[in-house]
């Protein structure tokens, strides 16, 4: 053996934490130098994460606010599914309009509903045509009319007439054609 060799050795043996410690600092240093070695892979790691952390942040922010807007899409369209019109249920359908007849006191002298247009497999939902007439002073009439155009069942107006009544100079008659969203 070396002389050099065997003086380190005894070295070593005579102070065996100093030689435990030279040990770990060589480790140590090699693995700084293969970290060091990678450091631009672990800058372009951490800045992944970083964003991945932003966009969580975000989410958790505005989770509030799409919980409460999903909540509101989810009421709408819950009313809009309880009042579709249901074809074969023509005394309900009728009931609809009698209603209206009773809350705004014109006179529904016709209500006659029409055949149903033919739908494609992919419409959501169906058309149910009506044609009615009112008769009953303007206020009446008119009240008739918002009462259609602003109630529960969703209606389409697609075309009115209004005439004055023979009969009576303050009485108005009003034709309408309309289509409630129904049930497919």
């Amino acid at each position: 053996m070396n002389s050099q060799l065997a003086a380190f050795v005894a070295l070593l043996r005579r102070f065996p934490f100093a030689a435990v410690c030279v040990g770990l600092l060589r480790v140590s240093g090699v693995g700084a130098y293969f970290l060091w070695d990678d450091i631009a892979g672990q800058e372009l790691a951490r800045q992944d994460r970083q964003k991945e952390g932003e966009a969580t942040l975000e989410l958790l922010v505005g989770g509030s606010t799409l919980r409460q807007e999903l909540a509101a899409v989810r009421d709408a369209t819950r009313r809009i599914e309880e009042n579709l019109v249901v074809e074969s249920d023509l005394a309900g359908n009728q009931w609809y309009f009698y209603k209206i007849e009773e809350q705004t006191k014109a006179n529904l002298l016709d209500l006659i509903p029409q055949n149903s247009p033919a739908t494609t497999d992919a419409a959501l939902y169906k058309r149910i045509p009506y044609s009615l007439k009112v008769a009953g002073t303007f206020e009446q009439v008119a009240g008739y009319l918002l009462a259609l155009e602003t109630g529960p069942r969703l209606a389409n107006i697609t075309s009115f007439t209004f005439n004055r009544r023979d009969k009576d100079p303050n009485s108005l008659s009003l034709e309408i054609s309309l289509e409630l969203l129904g049930k497919k």
